[in-house]
């Protein structure tokens, strides 16, 4: 009985002009989408190409001086990443870059190679934003009259005057939904690979492959808890225009007012002090220090190494730093946890949830931030101790650690190919799939709770 209702259900979906109007509209915004991203994707490679080889370049110019190399500041820069088709995973509003020396990680930013800063884009119309915005709309719009919509025909008072379980009837409805605008996203997805496989933008390897099988699980998630949705609409009224409004406001409430009050949220409910208090903190810590600094701290000689007023110049310049990294540091820490706890709260919306587990599953967004940023520090520790290493060595220095200049360490210079130089880890399957399990685990307990709740409304459903 189930397999006949099922195949009824696709039927009536395949043949209805919603079907045909939604579909052209999903294949029309996968093809506008990969078009675009094509261009965009190699333009962001040449930059960063150009980028690192001016990175290299100073580098090269540093080495001439290992106590330059290891004082001067270096950037490093995220990389674009193929699978930003599938989900740019919020980058573009993320840091792109991160500051730091042999001394320090000092500052993160945000760039993003913007030419012009009157320019600034919205969402990429990758697969994530298309499924999240358009087929979770078509989604409730299959299923908000699929009771309601029934009674009004007349229709489900007929099936059940044959001894039909409503619990078969509910789950043939849910599944046709699913299957339909499953078969929407998969016709989309694979128009997009072969829009990539012709412009050879992006290589299909092994891991892209996966990352899209990956997607399109966690897509079908996030479709069954939508058509729940639409059948619990669909359940609470008798009249399907209710439905539909009902549908309208669950989307509008999961997709444009949850995820854009995250900072409102942040701001009220976790806040932190702002970007200027903190700099007021270190100006203050750096008077401090300057005035009860022994006299002569700022003196240099810049050809005697062993100048006695170089190690105080030293000590001070490293009583800067360690006053400056305290407060940058504090407010870094308040920062992480005010995000992550703004997200456990946006986790209320479905699409929010979504968009988590596709930066989990891709490796991208904050998680690879973070990441990098926890990386980088570890990597500063082991570029500090390859300097200090090289300094013992040196017995024309005398050892005084300046982490601002060149004047009490070693000078002598050093192969380029010996500087350390940061690169990127990627995050591993199996620390993807750790940072998925919250997500999912909501997801699906939000599924089952409101299928529940579809199930006791349909089976006091008044079908007459």
């Amino acid at each position: 009985m189930f397999k006949i209702l099922l195949i009824k259900e696709i039927q009536h979906y395949l043949y209805g002009l919603r079907f045909h109007v939604s579909f052209a509209m999903v294949m029309l915004t996968f093809v506008i989408g990969t078009l675009s991203f094509v261009p965009s994707f190699r333009q962001a490679n040449e930059n960063h190409l150009r980028y690192a080889t001016e990175q290299h370049d100073a580098l090269e110019r540093n080495s001439k001086n290992a106590t330059v190399a290891a004082v001067s500041l270096s950037t490093f820069a995220l990389s674009p990443k193929g699978n930003a088709i599938i989900s740019d995973c919020s980058g573009q509003h993320l840091p792109d870059k991160i500051v730091y020396s042999a001394f320090n990680v000092f500052e993160f930013k945000v760039s993003h190679n913007n030419l012009n800063p009157l320019m600034k884009t919205g969402r990429e119309l990758n697969w994530a934003f298309i499924v999240s915005v358009v087929l979770s709309f078509v989604t409730l719009l299959f299923a908000y009259d699929a009771i309601s919509g029934e009674k009004e025909d007349r229709t489900i008072s007929l099936m059940f005057s044959n001894a039909v379980p409503r619990g078969v009837v509910l789950l043939s409805k849910l599944s046709g939904i699913v299957l339909v605008v499953m078969s929407m996203a998969l016709a989309g997805i694979i128009a997009s690979l072969l829009i990539l496989v012709f412009s050879s933008c992006v290589q299909l390897s092994g891991v892209f492959l996966a990352e899209v099988g990956a997607f399109l699980g966690i897509t079908f998630f996030l479709i069954t808890l939508m058509a729940v949705c639409g059948l619990l609409a669909s359940v609470l009224s008798s009249s399907s225009n209710i439905s539909l409004l009902i549908s309208l406001c669950v989307w509008l409430l999961f997709v444009v007012v949850v995820p854009n009050t995250a900072v409102f949220w942040a701001n009220t409910v976790f806040p932190i002090p702002h970007a200027d208090e903190v700099q007021m903190e270190i100006r203050q810590g750096r008077k401090s220090l300057n005035d009860n600094a022994p006299q002569g701290s700022w003196s240099s000689n810049d050809g005697n190494p062993f100048w006695d007023r170089h190690k105080l110049r030293a000590d001070l310049q490293t009583k800067l730093l360690a006053n400056e990294k305290q407060h940058r540091d504090a407010y870094y820490a308040l920062m992480f946890s005010q995000f992550d706890n703004t997200r456990r709260i946006t986790l209320f919306s479905p699409i929010a949830q979504f968009d988590y587990m596709n930066e989990a599953i891709l490796g991208g967004g904050y998680l690879r931030f973070r990441k990098n940023w926890d990386d980088l520090h570890l990597f500063q520790s082991g570029f500090f101790n390859w300097f200090r290493d090289l300094d013992a060595k040196d017995e024309k220095s005398p050892h005084w650690f300046n982490p601002y200049e060149s004047l009490s360490t070693t000078r002598q210079e050093v192969e380029v190919s010996q500087i350390p130089v940061y690169t990127e880890q990627k995050a591993g399957w199996g620390e993807r799939f750790s940072a998925i399990v919250l997500y999912l685990s909501v997801m699906l307990i939000y599924t089952t709770v409101l299928f529940g709740v579809v199930v006791y409304r349909f089976q006091h459903y008044d079908v007459r």
